[in-house]
């Protein structure tokens, strides 16, 4: 069955690889819930997947905001009908030095978004699934920071480290409800995030594949992970990054 006519909740979904997995999972049948806070590529997305017979809900929000983030799954089950994946894109990239940690509230915000909000929309996706029954699928978002050093970005590294871990301990705790959760780690895919890395960065001359992925393998990987055929995979970290991780544990980009 997959995604076929089942409920897909996508945060982050107005850019990047975002909104690559929810115009996959939308091609596959799903009814998407695409979350951001971008109105403008929200209304974009929902009109290219209405363009091709698809369905998606496009709704503004920050993930930050517990409350809200509770009524915005609240709106997506009753029009949409009951959560079955989660697939927790959303977050944030701050450029710059080891200063901005100088800045409580700058560094605040960095988990806000990246932690928090995750276990703001799980906490929502897991109330209706555990509810009404029958599994589900949650897919989050770490990054290759979690395991290199990208220098001039430790709360970004530390808060997807965290996601790491915050996925094992949810794949322990709902995996009796027939619920896995499984993590993706991508390096350098082709999105705004690595924008202002210039051409002749370090970064890119370590890739084994000697380029950058895409949004779409990106979300070729989340539509495994969402199927039927994933039912055995969970609290796994899967790495998307072109080999680097495997050959050279440490980066230091020019940014």
């Amino acid at each position: 069955m997959g995604v076929s006519g089942r409920v897909a909740v996508v945060t982050g979904a107005a850019s990047g690889q975002g909104r690559a997995t929810a115009l996959r999972l939308a091609g596959e049948g799903a009814l998407v819930g695409a979350l951001d806070v971008d109105l403008a590529g929200l209304d974009s997305l929902v009109d290219e997947i209405s363009v091709v017979g698809g369905r998606c809900l496009g709704l503004r929000v920050d993930v930050a905001d517990a409350g809200a983030v509770g009524s915005v799954f609240d709106q997506i089950e009753s029009e949409l009908g009951r959560v079955y994946v989660l697939a927790a894109a959303a977050a944030i990239y701050p450029q710059g030095t080891l200063s901005h940690l100088r800045d409580p509230r700058e560094t605040a915000r960095v988990f806000d978004v990246n932690l928090m909000g995750v276990i703001h929309c799980a906490s929502a996706a897991t109330s209706q699934m555990i509810a009404e029954g029958g599994g589900g699928r949650i897919i989050l978002w770490s990054s290759i920071g979690a395991g290199a050093v990208i220098a001039g970005h430790a709360a970004y590294c530390a808060s997807k480290a965290a996601i790491e871990g915050l996925g094992r301990a949810l794949a322990a705790e709902l995996g009796p409800y027939g619920i896995t959760v499984n993590t993706i780690a991508p390096g350098a895919i082709d999105t705004p995030m690595i924008a202002d890395l210039p051409p002749d960065s370090e970064y890119f001359e370590v890739l084994p594949v000697g380029r950058v992925g895409t949004p779409d393998e990106v979300a070729h990987l989340v539509s495994y992970l969402c199927s039927d055929a994933s039912g055995f995979m969970t609290g796994a970290v899967l790495a998307l990054d072109g080999g680097l991780g495997g050959v050279n544990g440490a980066v230091k980009p020019d940014v």
